[in-house]
């Protein structure tokens, strides 16, 4: 008899704490879980260490972007020993989870969610189990098309710095094939307003793919960095955008396959902002 009720009780505890796991969201919804580094993802977002601390500046980092509708974004849990989630909404909310849900991230190291963002609009997350921080992803559904080039512009066809302080450009040559292996060398110069001004310039070799630009108005000095991952991914042009002028954003495919192109693709596109 007591065997029974030990057996009995056992199972409710296990029941009890499924259903609780449920509630909590160890089980991802939508979008895709690895313990990888490796990714197709296009932009990295980290899960900064220390990020389990209520007083932490941030939980996901970079906390605020701006990209391109079709953008994979993927989080990283760099918070070792700590598991997180990736649930969309705000904590609470009736919709919390409905579009994306990590479920529980392992607390180990190289564990991350990916979700693509396949419509525009703005959307809030957070952790289900730190939920003191919300970050969010906003996808925009506005292009460029000239000269054989489609730039998608993250912040909308206009960019606000204010509330946008990152924007992600997608520049996608239409004239050349992108096979995801074959070297492709772009040449961007960007230059303030129409003068010679010129903020930043230098050469970006992707493996087949898109050229995708963050642009980012956090300090004076121009800087870069990137790729995300070891040969894909965002790479990063941090400089004084501001408000209210406009950017004249120049590309030239250089090289295809480590060859020089004669007659090279050159698009000229101007970024406003407001």
């Amino acid at each position: 008899m007591n065997y029974f009720i030990f057996a009995a009780s056992v199972g409710l505890t296990l029941l009890f704490a499924f259903i609780g796991l449920m509630n909590f969201g160890i089980f991802a919804q939508t979008g895709s879980m690895f313990t990888l580094p490796s990714t197709n993802a296009d932009y990295a977002v980290s899960i900064i260490p220390g990020a389990a601390q209520k007083d932490s500046t941030y939980h996901y980092y970079p906390p605020k972007i701006a990209v391109p509708v079709g953008t994979t974004v993927a989080w990283f849990n760099n918070d070792i020993e700590q598991p997180h989630t990736v649930t969309s909404g705000e904590p609470d909310a009736p919709n919390e989870g409905s579009e994306f849900n990590s479920g529980i991230m392992p607390a180990s190291a190289n564990s991350f969610f990916e979700f693509t963002f396949n419509e525009p609009g703005e959307f809030l997350y957070h952790c289900n189990i730190h939920p003191w921080r919300v970050a969010s992803v906003y996808s925009s559904d506005a292009f460029f098309t000239g000269e054989g080039f489609k730039i998608g512009i993250g912040s909308g066809a206009t960019w606000n710095v204010t509330i946008h302080p990152r924007v992600l450009l997608n520049i996608n040559p239409q004239t050349i094939p992108l096979d995801g292996t074959t070297p492709v060398t772009y040449n961007v110069t960007i230059a303030e307003g129409h003068s010679n001004n010129t903020l930043f310039s230098r050469w970006f070799t992707t493996a087949g793919e898109p050229l995708l630009l963050e642009l980012i108005a956090l300090q004076d000095q121009t800087t870069s960095h990137g790729p995300d991952f070891s040969s894909t991914g965002a790479y990063h042009v941090q400089s004084n955008f501001k408000n209210g002028s406009s950017y004249q954003i120049d590309v030239q495919i250089v090289s295809v396959n480590n060859k020089l192109v004669e007659n090279p693709s050159r698009v000229l596109f101007e970024l406003k902002t407001s």
